[in-house]
């Protein structure tokens, strides 16, 4: 008896390690899908798919300032976005010096869309990256 216990605890539990390994669906927030790509200033962009939502995990983007100057800023630490009716997404989040805008839409295995970051870099020096459009998939 105590070794068709045993042997049962051990099945049991090989399964819920195979269930919650990181390449499984139940792993994480409901199965979740790094999109990578570029966006269209070459740079780099990562972003988390959920099954109702996205999340945008990294982002580089260049931004141009009032006084003549550019400023390359990295992202990262959003909060998750909700889907729209027919997967589109628009959104605006607001951090302790930046505003980040993003807009698009979500296909199968991709999303595209634009995103625009706008900054306050000093007291009076404002910089602003206008949209930049990207391109991210599975």
């Amino acid at each position: 008896m105590k070794n068709v216990i045993a042997a049962a605890l051990a099945c049991a539990a090989t399964a819920l390690a195979l269930a919650l390994a990181p390449g499984s669906a139940l792993a994480g927030k409901g199965g979740k899908n790094v999109h990578k790509g570029r966006t269209a200033q070459g740079r780099t962009i990562r972003v988390a798919v959920y099954k109702r939502s996205i999340e945008l995990k990294h982002f580089t983007i260049k931004l141009r300032c009032r006084r003549g100057g550019t400023l390359i800023d990295v992202e990262s630490g959003f909060l998750p976005s909700k889907l729209r009716k027919h997967n589109r997404i628009h959104d605006h989040q607001v951090g302790s010096t930046d505003d980040v805008y993003i807009r698009g839409r979500l296909y199968r295995h991709h999303l595209k869309g634009a995103i625009r970051v706008r900054d306050r870099w000093g007291k009076n020096n404002k910089c602003d990256s206008k949209w930049v459009r990207f391109h991210a998939k599975r």
